[in-house]
């Protein structure tokens, strides 16, 4: 600012708007002393107006992206660690399911049951995180819990939709079959034993894989199918000690194999792992197919039994409401043969009620911390790592062991195995870990994302404050000698405004 020199004749160059003007001048800087502002409008910048409405522009953008990065940090950082806390139940199960916990209780569950059904309850709270209104595992559908209740998804809703334990027992009909065999036929006549798959085939029960002898007494003819059949010749009388096997494929995957030993004549033993040499071949054979019988049906009622709930539980956590669980047709279910199909919203219970899109679960949040970079920070209560979990935690919960059932031991034992095998996240399946690790990566982003930004902000911020602010100092200084020239010219016009002709002379 310039301040105007006064001095002699400074009298009859003033005028009441330049005394206006100058008092005009000193109003201002007082405002600025009070406010630091150069200006009170961008029109009174003059040519710096350009440069300030820019460098506010720019600021303003960093803003909105710090304050993204701020709540994006708040989600992820929330989310990560209810994904490390369900990893920790996953991990604590799988030890809870070590060998040898199997104890015969009046509730007919073990304590490592009743734990998982906490861990169950423990994992849809944290699948259910809620933050600012927003669900955290909901996919795009923030505003939508992502789970149902656990009641609901155990034993339904009560209004005619099929829960879990409704839909593993529907599953475990349907594969024992009529006669608790898996849905195989065993026979036989003369020096000959067979098994046969069920014929029309079907998905359900057993399936036949192949057949070994550790003699030339026990001959195995294994024709693959489908259906698969098998016909054991007993050529000879075999030795004590000698061996057939025979291989089932269970509906969840797996394999086991029932090994029949021959027994000396005369001597007792276990029908489901062994058979009596009888007095010629026809006596052997006539035993080793009740031996098959009852190996089966022991396998039926017991490994079958657990890969059966391994399936419902699999087929349940699987739906969503565009995709219904499937579900055996029927009643009856003990005798289909149709393959299963998907319910429906209005019998069967859809425990995931979120966003199901087929993008990546990460993309179905986002946040743009830069012109050119948008970080990913979504999640779905029904990704694989998630459902593996919920549906062991779920059969183990579910699941019953009579202590007055001979097989509830080797059944629970079938459970469990299977239990702790899936919860080690193996065969290519989504791991906990790796939920956990894309957050991760997603935090980093916004951390490296927040510090360039806040660096470009304080030069940004310190450029604007050189065209928008002043010097409190220079301000004084400038306020000190206008006011003492506007005193100086008061006083002057004041004696000058007195001046008569009788004065003068």
């Amino acid at each position: 600012m310039t301040i105007s020199a006064y001095g002699s004749g400074a009298y009859r160059a003033a005028t009441p708007n330049r005394l206006v003007s100058t008092r005009n001048e000193l109003t201002d800087l007082e405002r600025q002393l009070s406010t630091q502002q150069r200006a009170e409008s961008y029109g009174d910048l003059g040519m710096d107006r350009r440069v300030s409405l820019d460098l506010n522009e720019k600021v303003s953008t960093l803003d909105a992206w710090l304050e993204g990065i701020t709540r994006g940090n708040v989600n992820l950082n929330i989310a990560s660690k209810a994904v490390e806390n369900y990893a920790k139940l996953t991990s604590e199960t799988v030890n809870d399911t070590r060998s040898n916990t199997y104890i015969p209780s009046s509730t007919g569950r073990s304590a490592p049951q009743v734990l998982a059904e906490e861990k169950f309850k423990q994992t849809l709270d944290l699948l259910n995180t809620q933050v600012n209104g927003r669900y955290l595992f909901s996919g795009k559908t923030s505003d939508v819990q992502p789970t149902a209740t656990y009641a609901e998804m155990i034993d339904g809703d009560g209004a005619g939709r099929a829960g879990l334990r409704q839909m593993i027992d529907e599953r475990r009909q349907a594969d024992l079959g009529v006669g608790g065999l898996g849905r195989l036929t065993t026979g036989g006549a003369g020096a000959t034993a067979t098994i046969a798959d069920a014929n029309p085939v079907h998905s359900y029960g057993f399936k036949l894989a192949g057949a070994t002898s550790s003699s030339a007494a026990l001959t195995p003819a294994y024709t693959a199918g489908p259906p698969a059949d098998l016909t054991v010749t007993v050529a000879s009388l075999p030795a004590v000690g000698d061996t057939l096997r025979v291989k089932l494929a269970l509906p969840d995957g797996t394999e086991e194999e029932i090994v029949l030993t021959a027994r000396a004549p005369g001597t007792t033993g276990n029908a489901a792992d062994s058979f009596e040499i009888g007095t010629d071949v026809n006596t052997t054979a006539a035993n080793l197919r009740a031996s098959i019988t009852a190996a089966i049906g022991k396998e039926a009622a017991t490994t079958l039994s657990a890969a059966s709930s391994q399936v419902a539980a699999r087929n349940f956590f699987a739906g969503s409401t565009n995709s219904p669980p499937l579900r055996v047709p029927g009643p009856p279910y003990d005798t289909a043969t149709a393959a299963p199909a998907p319910g429906t919203a209005a019998n069967t219970v859809i425990w995931y009620k979120g966003d199901d899109g087929s993008d990546p679960a990460r993309s179905t949040s986002s946040i743009q911390v830069d012109k050119g970079q948008i970080v990913g920070t979504g999640a779905r209560a029904n990704e694989e790592a998630f459902r593996i979990g919920l549906a062991q935690f779920a059969v183990m919960a579910v699941e019953t062991f009579p202590a007055n059932d001979a097989n509830s031991q080797p059944r629970y034992e079938a459970m469990i195995a299977r239990v702790s095998d899936r919860l080690a996240f193996g065969n290519g399946a989504q791991k906990p870990a790796e939920i956990i690790t894309e957050l991760g990566s997603a935090q980093t982003s916004l951390a490296r994302a927040k510090e360039r930004h806040e660096s470009t902000k304080n030069y940004l911020t310190g450029a604007l404050a050189d065209v928008e602010t002043v010097s409190k100092e220079e301000v004084a200084v400038q306020i000190l000698a206008l006011q003492t020239q506007l005193q100086a010219s008061y006083e002057t016009t004041s004696i000058l405004s007195k001046l008569t002709l009788t004065n003068y002379l």
